[in-house]
């Protein structure tokens, strides 16, 4: 239950990042959010309730006009991010020249050198299932938002209940997600729920790729970001429903990947839904997990990479093995669950907390924080890349 103090802190937060931006609540099916896209792009999507004529703007520079129509989904390119610059983005409609929306990317500050700027992102999993649940934790994101904004925000999977089942749990989604979902672009891994319903073998459920892709990402869902700093891994951790041959190919991708990250002595960071340690036995993942204990820890530990971030559990949990954090996320929609074994390498745990995990990023380190849906702190990491 989140705390009356805390609920306030939140509501606040609210009221300050949506008090910067017009929005037009009734026009909306789905607001508007954007995607972080692998070539430096935000991506703006949206839906509409009715046909509406409408212009996207950025400052003064017109981006797209167009006779929008209800309930299809749009994706408009809104450029790529530069350091020192910020996009102030403006929806008008143009029958009335009223602004439905708008808001205001701030661009990373520029350094002298080589040294990437400090900046802050997020990390949260599992947002199905309960909206309620998905609304707590958006109030904590749009807090700390308000206070040191997040570039980006990773969502580590199962972003619904059932994927491919019913549409509508995705507005559900984002109607939950608002509070953040309007100000943060989003990366979002694929979890085993987002494939549920999903009746094509061997390819992305198209609600996942409707709502998390854009036209032309990866076929298998991985996806590879050159971030200030460090380079971004978001793997499909999900390989029954991936091809042999599709799997191999993955594989030999993601170490000519580690292996070039290490060559140039720039840390990479991983993120797969399936965790590799955790204090939970799932009968329906052994086979996924297993195969990432086989195949993935040798190959982040050979390589050097620091951080491994998962979800799935529903427990929040932070492991270390031989150089290597393993952060686990507590869910942030979906139901909390206890723990099923015992993780011999586990340093933190929490099986009650939704969390949201910060990450501040300043010259080659990581401090790390987790909070849960009272907005408490429950745990921290210092972490030299």
């Amino acid at each position: 239950m989140i705390s009356m103090m805390n609920l306030r802190l939140g509501l606040l937060a609210f009221c300050i990042v949506g008090s910067a931006q017009a929005f037009s609540a009734d026009l909306f099916k789905v607001a508007p959010y954007t995607l972080k896209h692998t070539n430096g792009q935000l991506l703006l999507n949206f839906q509409l309730n009715e046909d509406k004529k409408l212009v996207i703007e950025d400052g003064q520079k017109i981006k797209r006009s167009f006779e929008y129509k209800k309930g299809i989904h749009y994706q408009t390119e809104l450029g790529k991010e530069e350091c020192g610059v910020s996009k102030d983005l403006r929806i008008r409609d143009t029958g009335t020249n009223e602004v439905v929306f708008t808001k205001n990317y701030e661009g990373l500050s520029c350094t002298e050198g080589s040294r990437a700027p400090d900046y802050t992102f997020g990390f949260i999993s599992d947002t199905q299932q309960y909206k309620d649940r998905h609304e707590a934790i958006a109030q904590v994101i749009a807090y700390h938002h308000s206070m040191d904004p997040l570039q980006f925000l990773i969502n580590g999977g199962d972003v619904v209940q059932n994927g491919q089942k019913d549409e509508q749990e995705w507005i559900e989604y984002f109607l939950g997600g608002k509070a953040y979902l309007m100000d943060v672009p989003q990366i979002a891994a694929i979890g085993n729920h987002d494939y549920r319903g999903h009746k094509i073998d061997y390819a992305l459920p198209k609600f996942f790729q409707k709502y998390m892709r854009w036209e032309g990402s990866p076929a298998n869902g991985n996806l590879f970001f050159e971030m200030p700093g460090f380079q971004l891994v978001i793997w499909n951790s999900n390989v029954g429903d991936l091809k042999s041959d599709e799997e191999d190919q993955m594989w030999t991708w993601l170490e000519q990947k580690m292996q070039a990250a290490q060559k140039s002595n720039t840390p990479l960071i991983f993120v797969t839904h399936f965790p590799v340690y955790s204090s939970s036995l799932n009968k329906f993942t052994s086979f996924a997990v297993m195969k990432l204990r086989r195949k993935l820890v040798p190959m982040v530990e050979k390589y050097g990479v620091k951080l491994v971030l998962s979800g799935h559990t529903h427990m929040y949990e932070r492991s270390f093995k031989d150089g290597v954090h393993y952060l686990v996320a507590g869910p942030a929609g979906g139901r909390v669950n206890k723990p099923t074994f015992k993780n011999p390498y586990v340093q933190k745990f929490d099986s009650n907390a939704l969390t949201f995990t910060k990450v501040k990023y300043s010259n080659r380190t990581l401090k790390i924080e987790t909070f849960n849906q009272d907005n408490t702190l429950i745990d921290q990491l210092f972490l030299n890349l």
